[in-house]
């Protein structure tokens, strides 16, 4: 994923790289027609960037009757346009080009029919330098013709010309089409939009000031406070060096080609960042993932499976250090984690399966929780559709925890095969301890039968005052007790210890489960929405 920077200074490049970038975030992710239309911008605007950096694109648009195409032919100095009161005068869009060198894939682009495109310059005046060089002004169907066609022509022309010139006249400047359909969703391109108010020399200079004020009115609650108005008449030519003036000032900055992708690509921008709430998510923190951590440990049953390490290890203690004479009663107890399934070391964690009961739906419904709690944190003040989506995917990614909860378990080093060393040593002291109880036993038990048999006394050694058989007997049986009774005590503690240790392993162990399976997803999610955050700024300037 690329992470956009912000540079020193951003300019139209950077921001249609942003934009991309933006666009590629949100697929998916923000409605499908918000970002079709982004998309269509980016593309738009790049070709339009191939095509020609040298020519403006100039339109010229209005209702039947406002006296465009005399305004056309006005500029022109040629009768190019038909000129007439009755719809629809203007058919097809009709292209004066100042300066034709490069201009032809331009021209095609924009779909102007070859019979169509009249080159200003002659073969007499060619290479004569004049300061519209590089303009190119349509004469656009009337946008109220009752010809679909013709609407369709001037809705596709006005999402690709560079520099609006909307012709209006006194009777119809505030006529709601033009400004609901085509003025108001302009409000971000007042750069490079002009209104004209034509055949101003039908009305007194006090008409025309409150005309040109009422319009101006209009304009503001359209959207647009700062778009020059312009009082002309074609038929005159009052007004109309003015308005050259602009074409000429738009054509030298040779810069209305890119203000228009400029003002397309922010309104985009802004547009997607409406969308995705405006705001980058709060992130997971280290709370919000403990707790998930606790609710998951409890729900795998970590603190069963340590209790059975515990016991496990207790059971396993006696029976190699306890008295010899009782220690095969701890093998009648059975081995807690071989009811788990868990007495199994070595095996592959993806094949074992273990028996720990099932999570309680207490469990579940805390373990859901916590994972619709890390989602909603995780999103933190993002709203809209952006917001569903890190939820559903912390949800998806919930619900995939059970069995990678439980393979978590079955993989997990329980120590099982681990033997402390003083095991042995006690045991081997047990042994010895109670060889001796045996041989005094048994020394003693001879010494009975052969005074019973009135045989003549075997001489026995004393070590003090007591005899050696005695010594033997009482020592290893003094020694066993003693040292079996240290031992279970040793064991317990041990036990203890051993589960405080599985049971830091197995949370480590859910806590990486955790990561891998809910968290790295949602925080996939979180740095697409913070590229996209970022990127968008860049795109919107």
């Amino acid at each position: 994923m690329k992470l956009v920077r912000r540079p020193a200074r951003v300019g139209l490049p950077e921001r249609l790289d942003a934009l991309a970038v933006a666009v590629e975030d949100a697929n998916g992710r923000l409605p499908d027609e918000l970002v079709d239309g982004a998309r269509e911008i980016f593309n738009r605007a790049g070709e339009r960037r191939r095509l020609s950096t040298d020519h403006t694109v100039v339109a010229l648009a209005g209702a039947t009757g406002s006296g465009k195409s005399s305004l056309f032919n006005a500029v022109a100095g040629i009768e190019l346009a038909r000129v007439g009161l009755r719809r629809p005068t203007t058919a097809e869009p009709l292209a004066c080009v100042w300066g034709t060198q490069g201009v032809t894939p331009l021209l095609e682009w924009l779909g102007i029919p070859l019979r169509h495109r009249v080159p200003k310059e002659s073969v007499l005046d060619s290479g004569a330098e004049d300061a519209l060089d590089g303009l190119v002004m349509l004469d656009m169907p009337d946008h109220d013709s009752t010809d679909h066609s013709h609407q369709a022509q001037v809705d596709r022309l006005v999402e690709m010309v560079d520099l609006f010139v909307w012709v209006m006249d006194p009777q119809k400047y505030a006529d709601a089409v033009v400004h609901e359909r085509y003025l108001r969703p302009l409000a971000g391109h007042a750069a490079v939009t002009v209104v004209l108010l034509n055949q101003i020399d039908l009305l007194s200079p006090a008409d025309v000031e409150r005309c040109v004020d009422d319009l101006q009115r209009l304009l503001a609650e359209d959207g647009l406070p700062k778009v020059p108005v312009i009082p002309l008449s074609a038929k005159t030519g009052a007004g109309l060096d003015r308005f050259v003036s602009v074409l000429r000032e738009a054509v030298a900055r040779r810069r209305s080609a890119d203000e228009r992708v400029a003002a397309d690509v922010r309104e985009a921008a802004t547009r997607l960042l409406a969308a995705a709430g405006g705001s980058e998510p709060a992130g997971v923190d280290d709370t919000e993932r403990r707790r998930l951590v606790d609710a998951l440990a409890e729900a795998a049953g970590v603190d069963v499976v340590a209790n059975a390490v515990g016991r496990s290890f207790t059971r396993r203690a006696r029976a190699a250090t306890g008295w010899p004479v009782t220690r095969w009663l701890a093998q009648l107890r059975p081995d807690p984690l071989r009811r788990l399934r868990l007495d199994r070391q070595g095996i592959d964690a993806q094949l074992a399966r273990t028996s720990l009961p099932a999570s309680t739906p207490v469990q579940r419904a805390r373990s859901d929780s916590a994972v619709r709690r890390l989602g909603d944190a995780a999103a933190g003040g993002v709203t809209g559709p952006w917001m569903t989506r890190i939820r559903s995917v912390a949800n998806a990614a919930g619900a995939r925890l059970p069995d990678t909860l439980d393979q978590a378990v079955a993989g997990t080093d329980l120590q099982v095969e681990k033997r402390p060393r003083w095991w042995s040593a006690v045991g081997a002291v047990q042994w010895l301890a109670f060889a001796a109880l045996l041989v005094g036993g048994l020394w003693l038990l001879a010494l009975a039968v052969v005074a019973w048999l009135r045989l003549p006394e075997i001489p026995t050694p004393e070590w003090g005052t007591l005899p050696l058989p005695t010594l033997l007997l009482l020592g290893g049986a003094i020694v066993g007790v003693v040292l079996a009774v240290i031992s279970r005590f040793a064991a317990g503690v041990g036990g203890r210890r051993r589960a405080q240790s599985v049971r830091r392993r197995l949370r480590d162990a859910v806590g990486t489960a955790a990561d891998e399976v809910v968290l790295a997803p949602v925080n996939a999610e979180l740095d697409r929405l913070r590229s996209f955050v970022a990127a968008a700024r860049v795109a919107k300037g």
